[in-house]
């Protein structure tokens, strides 16, 4: 007997495949909540006309799909995305498309928004002026209070940095990973 055993697909290709599977339920969870925030008014007019059972069970359906909905979408949406990053970077047999580089720069964004949020306040304060957080005593103008003001804003850059450095290590990780491949088949 001879073994013929079938050529596995390479990683890239299997992680190509999940990224198109989970974007496929982000557009599922899409196209199942996009009609029901549109048409709410006319499925609200409709809903309180039934009777008192089948109002609870449709109510509640139709507030589950309004609630898991779009978290679904974001959730399914995230990691197709990512999928499609990690397959950018592990082998794959066919050359990469200029989606791949979309992909990625959309990754890219999403990946340093929340330091760029986190870097909001401390600027918005030192243009203003004014810091505060939420309760009484949380407040710190730059005129009156300099050492809570700064202390503050610094509150925010450390955690801005932080956010950056986790971010980037992600990263750093995939572009090292990549780097040392292409060197090593180039060689």
């Amino acid at each position: 007997m001879t073994d013929t055993a079938l050529p596995t697909p390479l990683r890239g290709d299997l992680l190509l495949r999940k990224s198109r599977r989970w974007g496929l339920f982000a557009l599922l969870a899409l196209l199942l909540t996009l009609p029901c925030v549109l048409f709410m008014k006319p499925l609200w007019s409709f809903l309180i006309t039934l009777g008192s059972g089948s109002f609870m069970l449709m109510a509640g359906l139709w507030g589950l799909i309004l609630a898991a909905g779009p978290l679904a979408f974001l959730a399914c949406g995230l990691a197709a995305l990512f999928l499609r990053v990690e397959a950018r970077f592990a082998p794959r047999s066919r050359q990469q498309p200029f989606s791949d580089t979309l992909a990625i720069s959309f990754a890219l964004l999403l990946s340093f928004l929340p330091t760029l949020a986190a870097l909001y306040p401390p600027v918005k304060a030192i243009l203003t002026g004014y810091i505060g957080f939420r309760g009484l005593g949380q407040q710190y103008p730059l005129a009156s209070d300099p050492y809570g003001f700064w202390q503050a804003v610094a509150f925010w850059f450390m955690g801005a940095a932080t956010l950056a450095f986790l971010a980037g290590l992600y990263w750093r990780g995939k572009w090292r990973a990549h780097r040392t491949a292409t060197t090593t088949a180039a060689a």
